[in-house]
Protein backbone atom coordinates (compact mmCIF):
# COMPACT_ATOMS: atom_id res chain seq x y z
CA UNK A 1 0.00 0.00 0.00
CA UNK A 2 1.44 3.41 -1.46
CA UNK A 3 0.02 6.56 0.61
CA UNK A 4 -0.73 9.31 -1.92
CA UNK A 5 -1.88 13.10 -1.34
CA UNK A 6 -4.77 11.82 -3.87
CA UNK A 7 -5.69 8.54 -2.71
CA UNK A 8 -8.48 7.40 -0.97
CA UNK A 9 -10.35 4.27 0.74
CA UNK A 10 -11.71 3.06 -1.90
CA UNK A 11 -8.94 -0.33 -2.50
CA UNK A 12 -9.55 -1.22 0.58
CA UNK A 13 -13.60 -1.10 0.62
CA UNK A 14 -14.05 -2.33 -2.95
CA UNK A 15 -11.34 -4.43 -3.55
CA UNK A 16 -10.30 -5.95 -0.27
CA UNK A 17 -6.51 -4.30 0.03
CA UNK A 18 -5.23 -5.08 3.29
CA UNK A 19 -1.40 -3.22 4.70
CA UNK A 20 1.48 -5.69 4.66
CA UNK A 21 2.22 -6.80 7.97
CA UNK A 22 5.06 -4.09 8.77
CA UNK A 23 2.88 -1.56 7.37
CA UNK A 24 0.15 -2.57 10.08
CA UNK A 25 2.66 -1.46 12.80
CA UNK A 26 3.37 1.16 11.12
CA UNK A 27 0.10 2.36 10.84
CA UNK A 28 -0.34 3.15 7.24
CA UNK A 29 -3.69 5.77 6.78
CA UNK A 30 -5.54 3.31 4.94
CA UNK A 31 -8.24 6.06 3.94
CA UNK A 32 -5.26 7.67 1.71
CA UNK A 33 -4.35 4.56 -0.46
CA UNK A 34 -3.22 5.82 -3.66
CA UNK A 35 -1.34 2.42 -5.11
CA UNK A 36 -1.14 -1.00 -4.37
CA UNK A 37 1.99 -3.25 -5.60
CA UNK A 38 0.28 -6.37 -6.96
CA UNK A 39 3.06 -7.53 -8.59
CA UNK A 40 6.48 -6.49 -8.52
CA UNK A 41 10.17 -6.90 -8.65
CA UNK A 42 12.54 -4.29 -7.73
CA UNK A 43 15.64 -6.34 -6.22
CA UNK A 44 15.79 -8.45 -3.28
CA UNK A 45 14.35 -5.70 -0.86
CA UNK A 46 11.58 -5.30 -3.28
CA UNK A 47 9.60 -8.32 -4.51
CA UNK A 48 6.28 -9.62 -4.36
CA UNK A 49 5.84 -12.27 -1.81
CA UNK A 50 5.10 -15.45 -3.27
CA UNK A 51 1.90 -16.79 -0.75
CA UNK A 52 0.98 -20.62 -1.49
CA UNK A 53 2.76 -23.34 -2.68
CA UNK A 54 6.09 -24.85 -2.31
CA UNK A 55 7.93 -21.68 -2.55
CA UNK A 56 5.56 -19.66 -0.44
CA UNK A 57 8.22 -17.58 1.42
CA UNK A 58 10.23 -16.80 -1.31
CA UNK A 59 9.86 -14.02 -3.85
CA UNK A 60 9.53 -13.04 -7.10
CA UNK A 61 12.84 -11.81 -7.34
CA UNK A 62 14.89 -14.66 -5.47
CA UNK A 63 12.55 -17.40 -7.92
CA UNK A 64 13.72 -14.90 -10.99
CA UNK A 65 17.28 -15.95 -10.05
CA UNK A 66 16.33 -19.53 -10.09
CA UNK A 67 13.88 -20.53 -12.61
CA UNK A 68 14.96 -18.35 -15.37
CA UNK A 69 13.47 -18.64 -18.49
CA UNK A 70 11.03 -21.65 -16.92
CA UNK A 71 9.19 -18.88 -15.14
CA UNK A 72 8.86 -16.07 -17.63
CA UNK A 73 10.20 -17.64 -21.06
CA UNK A 74 13.14 -18.58 -22.74
CA UNK A 75 12.87 -15.12 -25.09
CA UNK A 76 11.98 -12.66 -22.73
CA UNK A 77 14.42 -14.15 -20.41
CA UNK A 78 17.01 -13.40 -22.64
CA UNK A 79 15.53 -9.51 -23.33
CA UNK A 80 15.26 -8.92 -19.51
CA UNK A 81 17.40 -11.14 -17.44
CA UNK A 82 16.96 -10.93 -13.77
CA UNK A 83 14.91 -7.96 -14.43
CA UNK A 84 10.89 -9.28 -14.10
CA UNK A 85 9.25 -6.42 -16.98
CA UNK A 86 5.94 -5.86 -15.89
CA UNK A 87 5.31 -3.83 -12.74
CA UNK A 88 1.13 -4.44 -11.67
CA UNK A 89 -1.02 -1.92 -9.83
CA UNK A 90 -4.30 -0.53 -8.31
CA UNK A 91 -4.85 2.90 -8.63
CA UNK A 92 -7.38 4.94 -6.51
CA UNK A 93 -7.54 8.23 -7.24
CA UNK A 94 -10.14 10.88 -5.02
CA UNK A 95 -8.05 13.84 -5.54
CA UNK A 96 -6.09 15.03 -8.60
CA UNK A 97 -3.28 12.73 -9.86
CA UNK A 98 -0.42 15.50 -11.33
CA UNK A 99 -0.52 15.98 -15.34
CA UNK A 100 2.37 14.07 -16.03
CA UNK A 101 4.26 11.90 -19.21
CA UNK A 102 6.60 9.10 -18.90
CA UNK A 103 9.54 8.83 -21.15
CA UNK A 104 10.72 5.97 -23.87
CA UNK A 105 12.93 3.55 -23.44
CA UNK A 106 15.14 5.53 -24.93
CA UNK A 107 15.07 8.34 -23.54
CA UNK A 108 15.09 6.60 -19.71
CA UNK A 109 18.13 4.19 -20.88
CA UNK A 110 20.09 7.45 -21.89
CA UNK A 111 19.00 9.92 -18.64
CA UNK A 112 17.60 7.57 -15.66
CA UNK A 113 19.55 4.37 -16.49
CA UNK A 114 16.44 2.23 -16.34
CA UNK A 115 12.84 1.38 -18.76
CA UNK A 116 11.14 3.73 -20.30
CA UNK A 117 7.36 3.82 -18.93
CA UNK A 118 3.86 2.68 -21.49
CA UNK A 119 1.70 1.70 -19.27
CA UNK A 120 -2.34 0.48 -19.61
CA UNK A 121 -5.32 1.90 -17.56
CA UNK A 122 -8.25 -0.42 -16.88
CA UNK A 123 -11.01 1.47 -15.30
CA UNK A 124 -12.24 -0.95 -12.37
CA UNK A 125 -14.65 1.77 -11.04
CA UNK A 126 -15.55 5.47 -11.04
CA UNK A 127 -17.57 7.91 -9.68
CA UNK A 128 -20.11 9.98 -12.08
CA UNK A 129 -17.76 13.34 -11.67
CA UNK A 130 -14.52 11.26 -12.48
CA UNK A 131 -12.29 12.24 -15.03
CA UNK A 132 -9.34 11.18 -17.07
CA UNK A 133 -7.25 13.52 -18.62
CA UNK A 134 -5.35 11.55 -21.74
CA UNK A 135 -3.41 13.34 -24.45
CA UNK A 136 -3.90 16.38 -26.41
CA UNK A 137 -7.12 17.32 -28.31
CA UNK A 138 -5.36 19.26 -31.24
CA UNK A 139 -1.69 19.34 -32.73
CA UNK A 140 0.06 21.70 -30.41
CA UNK A 141 4.16 22.61 -29.50
CA UNK A 142 6.59 22.89 -26.77
CA UNK A 143 6.28 26.63 -26.30
CA UNK A 144 2.84 26.51 -26.15
CA UNK A 145 2.79 23.60 -24.05
CA UNK A 146 5.43 24.93 -21.68
CA UNK A 147 3.20 28.22 -21.26
CA UNK A 148 -0.04 26.58 -20.97
CA UNK A 149 1.84 24.83 -17.98
CA UNK A 150 3.02 28.15 -16.23
CA UNK A 151 -0.14 30.10 -16.49
CA UNK A 152 -2.22 26.81 -15.42
CA UNK A 153 -4.30 26.21 -18.05
CA UNK A 154 -2.74 23.13 -19.34
CA UNK A 155 -5.94 21.31 -18.99
CA UNK A 156 -7.46 23.07 -22.05
CA UNK A 157 -5.01 21.09 -24.39
CA UNK A 158 -6.54 17.94 -23.28
CA UNK A 159 -8.89 15.54 -23.52
CA UNK A 160 -11.41 15.04 -21.23
CA UNK A 161 -12.82 11.46 -20.66
CA UNK A 162 -15.93 10.66 -18.25
CA UNK A 163 -14.78 7.42 -17.73
CA UNK A 164 -16.91 4.19 -17.34
CA UNK A 165 -16.31 0.50 -15.86
CA UNK A 166 -14.38 -1.28 -18.43
CA UNK A 167 -12.53 1.72 -20.27
CA UNK A 168 -9.18 0.88 -21.66
CA UNK A 169 -6.54 3.24 -22.40
CA UNK A 170 -3.34 2.44 -23.76
CA UNK A 171 -0.94 5.18 -22.81
CA UNK A 172 1.86 5.61 -24.42
CA UNK A 173 5.61 6.67 -23.37
CA UNK A 174 4.52 10.58 -24.38
CA UNK A 175 1.52 10.92 -23.62
CA UNK A 176 0.23 13.72 -21.27
CA UNK A 177 -1.98 12.60 -18.64
CA UNK A 178 -3.99 12.99 -15.55
CA UNK A 179 -6.69 11.97 -13.43
CA UNK A 180 -9.32 13.05 -10.51
CA UNK A 181 -12.57 12.65 -8.93
CA UNK A 182 -13.22 9.07 -7.53
CA UNK A 183 -11.49 6.34 -9.79
CA UNK A 184 -9.70 2.61 -9.45
CA UNK A 185 -7.80 1.46 -12.22
CA UNK A 186 -5.91 -1.43 -12.65
CA UNK A 187 -2.40 -0.92 -13.92
CA UNK A 188 -0.22 -2.68 -16.36
CA UNK A 189 3.30 -0.82 -17.36
CA UNK A 190 6.59 -1.50 -17.62
CA UNK A 191 8.63 -2.78 -14.67
CA UNK A 192 9.78 1.29 -14.12
CA UNK A 193 8.98 4.40 -12.30
CA UNK A 194 10.42 7.05 -14.75
CA UNK A 195 7.46 9.87 -13.69
CA UNK A 196 8.15 13.39 -15.21
CA UNK A 197 5.49 15.72 -13.34
CA UNK A 198 4.39 18.76 -15.62
CA UNK A 199 1.85 20.21 -13.79
CA UNK A 200 0.09 19.77 -10.21
CA UNK A 201 -3.07 21.70 -10.01
CA UNK A 202 -1.27 24.98 -8.22
CA UNK A 203 -0.14 22.25 -5.31
CA UNK A 204 3.36 23.11 -6.64
CA UNK A 205 3.08 27.35 -5.91
CA UNK A 206 2.57 26.69 -2.27
CA UNK A 207 5.70 25.58 -0.09
CA UNK A 208 3.55 23.27 2.47
CA UNK A 209 2.39 21.16 -0.36
CA UNK A 210 4.98 21.54 -3.36
CA UNK A 211 6.28 18.28 -4.91
CA UNK A 212 9.23 18.37 -7.68
CA UNK A 213 8.14 19.50 -11.17
CA UNK A 214 10.10 18.23 -14.02
CA UNK A 215 8.35 20.33 -16.74
CA UNK A 216 12.26 21.61 -17.62
CA UNK A 217 13.71 17.90 -18.25
CA UNK A 218 10.38 16.48 -19.71
CA UNK A 219 10.18 18.99 -22.85
CA UNK A 220 11.53 16.52 -25.49
CA UNK A 221 9.95 13.34 -24.20
CA UNK A 222 5.85 14.67 -24.96
CA UNK A 223 3.72 13.97 -27.82
CA UNK A 224 2.80 17.26 -29.17
CA UNK A 225 0.50 15.45 -31.80
CA UNK A 226 -3.17 15.04 -31.48
CA UNK A 227 -4.19 12.00 -29.22
CA UNK A 228 -5.07 9.28 -31.66
CA UNK A 229 -8.32 7.97 -29.54
CA UNK A 230 -8.83 5.04 -32.30
CA UNK A 231 -5.95 3.53 -31.30
CA UNK A 232 -5.45 4.18 -27.84
CA UNK A 233 -8.73 3.88 -26.14
CA UNK A 234 -11.02 1.19 -26.14
CA UNK A 235 -14.44 2.01 -24.66
CA UNK A 236 -15.93 -0.33 -21.69
CA UNK A 237 -18.80 -1.33 -23.55
CA UNK A 238 -16.62 -3.03 -26.25
CA UNK A 239 -13.88 -3.92 -24.41
CA UNK A 240 -13.39 -8.15 -24.55
CA UNK A 241 -10.74 -10.22 -26.26
CA UNK A 242 -7.39 -8.26 -27.07
CA UNK A 243 -7.73 -4.37 -26.21
CA UNK A 244 -4.10 -3.89 -26.18
CA UNK A 245 -1.46 -6.00 -28.49
CA UNK A 246 2.32 -4.67 -28.29
CA UNK A 247 5.70 -5.38 -27.67
CA UNK A 248 5.38 -4.03 -24.08
CA UNK A 249 2.76 -6.35 -23.47
CA UNK A 250 -0.80 -8.29 -24.82
CA UNK A 251 -3.63 -7.38 -22.56
CA UNK A 252 -7.09 -9.08 -22.96
CA UNK A 253 -10.54 -8.55 -21.44
CA UNK A 254 -11.66 -12.06 -19.99
CA UNK A 255 -15.85 -11.64 -19.41
CA UNK A 256 -15.72 -15.20 -17.70
CA UNK A 257 -19.66 -16.75 -18.34
CA UNK A 258 -17.47 -20.29 -19.03
CA UNK A 259 -14.84 -22.70 -18.17
CA UNK A 260 -11.69 -20.96 -20.00
CA UNK A 261 -8.58 -23.27 -21.11
CA UNK A 262 -4.76 -22.58 -22.07
CA UNK A 263 -1.74 -23.42 -22.07
CA UNK A 264 1.65 -22.36 -21.45
CA UNK A 265 2.65 -23.53 -25.20
CA UNK A 266 0.09 -20.73 -26.83
CA UNK A 267 1.80 -18.09 -24.91
CA UNK A 268 5.94 -18.41 -24.68
CA UNK A 269 5.82 -16.44 -21.52
CA UNK A 270 4.19 -16.37 -18.14
CA UNK A 271 0.69 -15.24 -17.88
CA UNK A 272 -0.89 -12.86 -15.76
CA UNK A 273 -4.50 -12.75 -14.85
CA UNK A 274 -5.76 -9.58 -12.93
CA UNK A 275 -9.25 -10.48 -11.20
CA UNK A 276 -10.94 -7.28 -11.60
CA UNK A 277 -14.64 -8.39 -10.61
CA UNK A 278 -16.69 -11.55 -9.54
CA UNK A 279 -14.71 -14.70 -8.55
CA UNK A 280 -13.33 -17.62 -9.68
CA UNK A 281 -11.36 -20.38 -9.75
CA UNK A 282 -7.89 -21.30 -11.49
CA UNK A 283 -7.04 -25.03 -11.71
CA UNK A 284 -3.92 -26.51 -13.09
CA UNK A 285 -2.64 -30.55 -12.68
CA UNK A 286 -2.38 -31.24 -9.22
CA UNK A 287 -3.90 -28.23 -7.65
CA UNK A 288 -6.78 -25.43 -7.78
CA UNK A 289 -7.13 -22.09 -6.22
CA UNK A 290 -10.08 -19.36 -5.52
CA UNK A 291 -9.95 -16.37 -6.29
CA UNK A 292 -11.85 -13.02 -6.32
CA UNK A 293 -11.76 -9.33 -6.79
CA UNK A 294 -8.24 -7.83 -6.34
CA UNK A 295 -6.42 -10.91 -6.51
CA UNK A 296 -3.98 -10.88 -9.08
CA UNK A 297 -1.73 -14.59 -10.00
CA UNK A 298 1.16 -15.47 -11.76
CA UNK A 299 1.04 -18.19 -14.52
CA UNK A 300 4.72 -19.31 -15.02
CA UNK A 301 6.01 -20.01 -18.61
CA UNK A 302 6.45 -23.80 -17.86
CA UNK A 303 3.36 -24.01 -16.49
CA UNK A 304 1.75 -26.77 -18.89
CA UNK A 305 -2.42 -26.31 -19.37
CA UNK A 306 -4.66 -24.40 -16.92
CA UNK A 307 -8.15 -23.74 -16.85
CA UNK A 308 -10.51 -20.58 -15.28
CA UNK A 309 -13.91 -21.08 -14.15
CA UNK A 310 -16.30 -18.10 -12.90
CA UNK A 311 -17.89 -18.79 -9.29
CA UNK A 312 -19.45 -15.81 -9.52
CA UNK A 313 -21.91 -13.28 -12.00
CA UNK A 314 -19.74 -10.81 -13.93
CA UNK A 315 -16.35 -12.21 -13.43
CA UNK A 316 -13.41 -10.25 -15.74
CA UNK A 317 -10.20 -10.54 -15.22
CA UNK A 318 -7.08 -8.86 -17.38
CA UNK A 319 -5.31 -11.93 -18.97
CA UNK A 320 -1.32 -9.97 -19.67
CA UNK A 321 1.20 -11.42 -20.94
CA UNK A 322 4.10 -10.52 -23.41
CA UNK A 323 4.26 -11.06 -26.97
CA UNK A 324 8.09 -10.44 -28.12
CA UNK A 325 8.79 -10.21 -31.78
CA UNK A 326 12.11 -12.37 -32.78
CA UNK A 327 13.13 -9.39 -35.34
CA UNK A 328 13.54 -7.18 -32.06
CA UNK A 329 15.93 -9.29 -30.36
CA UNK A 330 19.30 -7.84 -31.81
CA UNK A 331 18.23 -4.46 -31.08
CA UNK A 332 17.14 -5.57 -27.17
CA UNK A 333 20.15 -7.29 -27.21
CA UNK A 334 22.51 -4.38 -27.81
CA UNK A 335 20.66 -1.92 -25.16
Amino acid sequence: MVEKRWGGDALAKKLGKKPAPSQQEAGVDMDSIGESFELYEAGEDASSPIINGFLAGNDLYSILETYLGDLVGDNIYEYFGNQFPLLLKYLNVEGRLSVQVHPTDEVAAERYDCLGKNEFWYVVDAKPDAKIYMGLNRDSSAAEFYAKCKDETVPELMNIYHPQPGDCFYIKAGTVHAAEGGIVIAEIQENSDATLRLYDWGYENNPATRRAIHLDEAIDCIDYEKYKATELFVPGKMASGVVCDNKYFTISVLNLKERYEADSDSFNSFVIYMCVSGAARVGWEGGEEAVAAGDTFLMPAAMGAWRLEPSAQNTTLLEIHIRKMEEDKDEYLEK
